[in-house]
This record gives structure tokens, sequence and C-alpha cells, in this order.
């Protein structure tokens, strides 16, 4: 295998990773991924000598735990992907000054210890382990967290191979309402889908409840429709406040409501 100190001393004499000639102590970005024969073991000494160290990038190795990095001062971003990790830990040494976790392709499961990173804005977990929806709930605990990528874990296939991409971003922006990026995505564009594809489903309920044609859906008529429960779970409606609502959005002299009032009443 290849040790720590070796892949260092191969950064260091490499024109590829290391064009600049930097000596290891001073480089800003460290690149020691996809080491022949790879790195199996983190070993906290050596990379403690990287002192000017802000990314390291130990990805497509063979490493299956996660040491302590107290060493690395200057650390900010940790790129750990395509290894054998199973679970965080030793995070306590780098939790006041981590910013990014890139650990993608990776066997783990739990995100128990990920609470202790305050600072995090990053996390790059792609196609992991992570099936439970309390393990995907420790997110919240992350104050900073602005940019995710989870495609491909067993919770997102779950939710997006059953009812589709989008309600997969509904479901992750619902418990994580001041994410900017998803997936590759920014959350407004996720949300401007998801307008449009909710309009579209209003499109096709209002339809449906105009038996007639007429181009308005008339009390009697969404009274019927809603003994359809595909409707009913779509917008949440019970006859009991189908006059209500007729009130709030047309006044007591209507009884029938347009696609554009429908639209604007049921979009929210």
């Amino acid at each position: 295998m290849t040790t720590c100190r070796d892949a260092i001393k191969a950064f260091e004499t490499s024109e590829v990773r290391n064009p600049k000639k930097e000596p290891p102590a001073e480089a800003l970005q460290v690149k020691l991924y996809f080491m022949i024969p790879p790195i199996q073991k983190m070993d906290p000494a050596a990379l403690s000598t990287l002192k000017g160290c802000e990314h390291l990038a130990l990805s497509s190795n063979s490493i299956d735990k996660i040491a302590n990095l107290s060493g690395m001062d200057k650390l900010r971003i940790l790129s750990i992907g395509r290894n054998n990790i199973r679970k965080l830990e030793n995070l306590d040494a780098i939790s006041d000054r981590l910013e990014e976790l890139w650990m993608s392709y990776n066997p783990i499961a739990g995100l128990a210890g990920i609470e202790k990173l305050q600072n995090l804005r990053v996390l790059y977990m792609g196609n992991c382990k992570v099936d439970a929806k309390k393990e995907f709930m420790r997110l919240c605990e992350l104050p900073k967290l602005e940019e995710i990528v989870f495609y491909g874990n067993p919770i997102h296939r779950s939710i997006a191979d059953k009812e589709g991409e989008l309600e997969w971003a509904r479901y992750v922006m619902e418990i994580l309402p001041d994410l900017r990026k998803l997936d590759g995505i920014t959350t407004v564009e996720w949300r401007g889908k998801l307008s449009e594809g909710n309009e579209t489903q209003l499109k096709e309920i209002f339809d449906k409840m105009d038996v007639d044609g007429s181009g308005d859906v008339s009390i009697a008529e969404m009274k019927d429709a809603l003994k359809d429960e595909e409707i009913c779970a779509h917008i949440k409606l019970t006859s009991q406040r189908v006059e209500e609502i007729f009130e709030q959005v047309q006044g007591s002299n209507h009884t029938s409501l347009g696609w554009e009032d429908f639209k604007n009443f049921f979009a929210k």
C-alpha cells in the first residue's frame, strides 16, 4: 500500500499534481487522490505536516476510517470520495473549520456525528448508502448548510423512483428550507419546476371538475368532484369548505370559478 508520507513525497515531485513545485507544507491544495497502490490509512502525523493545506484530496483510495486531523489548522475542504468509509468519526478536531465535505461513493449509511460540523456549507454524499429518513434529518442540525448532493442514495431513489425527481426536491427543501443548491441544481430552479408541475396538475384537475366544459367550475361540480380521492388528496379540500372558498374568492354573488381564480387560490 501507499502510505500518506509516500503520497506526500509523490505530490511534491509531480508535475501534474503540483505544477508550481510548492513545498507540501505550503500548498493550499494537496492532491493525494488515486494513488497506486491505494492509501489504506490516513496518517495524522504525516498529514499534520501540511500546515498550509486548505483542501486535502484523498479520493479514490481504500481508506476505511477518517483520522484525527487536528494538526491541519487551515483545513476547509476534505475530499474523501470513493473510499471505504462507513461512518463519520474524529470530526471534533476539525469541527470549527471544515466548510466542505466531499465523500460521495462511500458505503456509509448513517450520519451520526455530522452535527459537529457547525460551519459546514457544502456536503457531497451522492451514491452512498443512506436509507433512513431519520439519518437525513440530521442535516437540519447544520445551520450554515447551503449545498448538498445526495443523488443515488437509497433515500433519494425510494422517493424519486416512486413519485419523481420533483417530489424528491420538494421533500428535501421542506426539511432544509435555506438550501441553495440540491444535486447540482439551484433551489430557485427546483422551485420553478415545481411551480410548473403544480400548474399542470391543477389544470388537469380543473378540467376534470368542469364536467360541462363551460370553462368554469360551479359549486355543484366541485362538490361532486371531491368524491374522487385523487382530487381530494391533491387540493386537500373537503366538501364542507367548498362554499367558504367560493365566498372567499368570488364573493357571495358568484357560484362558479374560472381557471385563473382557481389556479391562484389552489397554487397556494
